[in-house]
């Protein structure tokens, strides 16, 4: 019986780690909307990259300390907070300061973020005969 104790508790373990790590995705993934950042912005501000934080937010990796610890201190800095609640869940607090955040600049398409002189390189449409 101690081994059936020992594989119960073994899956509840990761079930609880998967849990919480998807918690963690959900609040990387509301901050990141509230504050108006894309991933690339993020991994930015971070130190990470944009495939990274892609799979923070679809909760496929376990986040190192450290990445926690970075990512909420950028929450603190635009004012978002974070209450876990007993049944699994969070509830997000948004200050002020993440609602008063200037507006990036939009390009000449009316699209955030994209510097208005960069076009995409067109492909060739040449063919040998």
């Amino acid at each position: 019986m101690p081994v059936e104790n020992t594989t119960a508790g073994q899956h509840d373990l990761a079930h609880l780690m998967r849990m919480e790590r998807l918690a963690f995705a959900a609040k990387v993934r509301l901050a990141r909307a509230v504050a108006g950042l894309s991933q690339s912005d993020l991994a930015a501000r971070v130190g990470m990259t944009q495939r990274s934080i892609h799979k923070l937010e679809q909760g496929g990796t376990e986040p190192r300390r450290s990445t926690v610890a970075a990512i909420e201190m950028l929450w603190r800095d635009y004012g978002i907070e974070f209450e876990d609640l007993g049944d699994g869940g969070f509830r997000a607090l948004v200050r002020a300061p993440a609602l008063v955040r200037p507006v990036p600049p939009t390009s000449r398409r009316g699209r955030p973020g994209r510097p208005a002189g960069r076009r995409p390189q067109a492909q060739s449409s040449r063919f040998r005969s």
